[in-house]
């Protein structure tokens, strides 16, 4: 499968400049200027768009700005995966420069280009109101902010949840959590437009941002049980919660199937990473959890492109819960155990191929 070209495409992105409200004509000649009085009839009578030259070398940032976005649903473990990839990322230094990576773990302008948070940013970049996400301005101003020409590699480490927030979130997501949801199918929140764009359209951000940042997807499973125990009070107790989190891991099959590959290099976009397998609980010994992190540590260095892939630090805040996910979910287990049923072939998705021994469990 050959990836998509994205040359015409990055080109046509650039847009037109807006003068006074709405699409202005270019000035092509000097005798357009010979009646000042006529100078907007005749710009208007006879537009020549302006295309902006780029503000981001699309071709070399892509070499020194990359997106980690480790993804799951609520309760997949964010919180305990960012650290180590975090610290992982602190352990690199570039081999061309000889420098450490800058490491980014709360990406401001980042979160105010895909969730459209922090708006007040976009305004001081002149945008009356914040963007779409794949405007295409907005877009490079993101990534001239966030990743600076100034010889180092620049990683943004992102890992949102699907979904995340409440309904009455005050952050500034394009798209809260919908109440509707709590009384619809798994089938039915998958295809409704709020939840496609909730967090974000992830869709719209790789084609967006994709000529710009080496964007990679780091993906996250944790067996659904546990995932569900873990918000069980959420979305009015564990059943409706199951529910939910079942149609976002429909959306994200549906977005991982369909974009395999980065739209650029035409290397893999995105890998698994099966938390039952760093657990020490499913080990025998300290030497064979040691094996098995080491091997995890070096599949994800290597899918990342880079080139460290050892880390002594990288499990240091990493904590398993001890508790019984069966009996935190009570009389509601027999129920999300159904879910469980619905989503065999569905999640987790197979990534054997993408990761070696790696293989999860339901």
């Amino acid at each position: 499968m050959q990836p998509p070209s994205f040359g015409s495409k990055v080109n046509n992105r650039i847009g037109h400049r807006r003068l006074g409200g709405r699409d202005r004509g270019a000035i092509s000649s000097l005798g357009q200027l010979s009646d000042p009085k006529t100078v907007e009839q005749k710009a208007a009578e006879n537009p020549i768009p302006v295309i902006l030259p780029p503000i981001v070398d699309a071709a070399k940032s892509r070499k020194y700005c990359q997106v980690v976005y480790i993804t799951g649903v609520e309760g997949a473990m964010h919180h305990g995966v960012f650290p180590i990839i975090e610290a992982l990322a602190k352990n690199q230094v570039d081999p061309e420069s000889g420098r450490q990576y800058r490491v980014d773990g709360e990406p401001t302008y980042l979160r105010l280009g895909i969730f459209g948070l922090r708006a007040h940013h976009a305004k001081k970049w002149g945008f009356p109101v914040t963007p779409d996400i794949n405007d295409p301005l907005f877009v490079q101003r993101v990534v001239e902010k966030s990743c600076p020409d100034d010889g180092n590699k620049h990683v943004m480490i992102e890992w949102t949840s699907f979904p995340c927030g409440q309904e009455d979130d005050t952050r500034g997501y394009r798209v809260r959590r919908q109440h509707d949801w709590l009384s619809m199918s798994p089938d039915e929140i998958a295809d409704s437009n709020e939840a496609l764009q909730h967090p974000l359209n992830v869709t719209a951000f790789v084609e967006a941002y994709s000529p710009y940042v080496d964007i990679k997807f780091v993906v996250i499973h944790r067996p659904f049980i546990g995932t569900i125990a873990s918000h069980r009070e959420w979305d009015g107790g564990a059943v409706t919660h199951s529910n939910i989190i079942h149609a976002f891991l429909l959306i994200l099959r549906r977005f991982l199937d369909a974009n395999p590959f980065d739209l650029v290099t035409g290397g893999p976009l995105w890998t698994l990473l099966c938390l039952d397998r760093i657990m020490a609980k499913n080990y025998k010994n300290e030497i064979d959890v040691e094996v098995a992190r080491g091997n995890t540590l070096s599949h994800i260095a290597d899918f990342l492109g880079w080139p460290v892939k050892e880390c002594k630090t990288c499990f240091n805040k990493w904590h398993e819960s001890k508790k019984d996910p069966y009996k935190r979910l009570g009389e509601d287990v027999d129920a999300v155990l159904e879910h469980v049923k619905q989503l065999e072939g569905v999640w987790p998705p197979d990534g054997h191929e993408r990761v070696a021994g790696q293989q999860c469990s339901g």
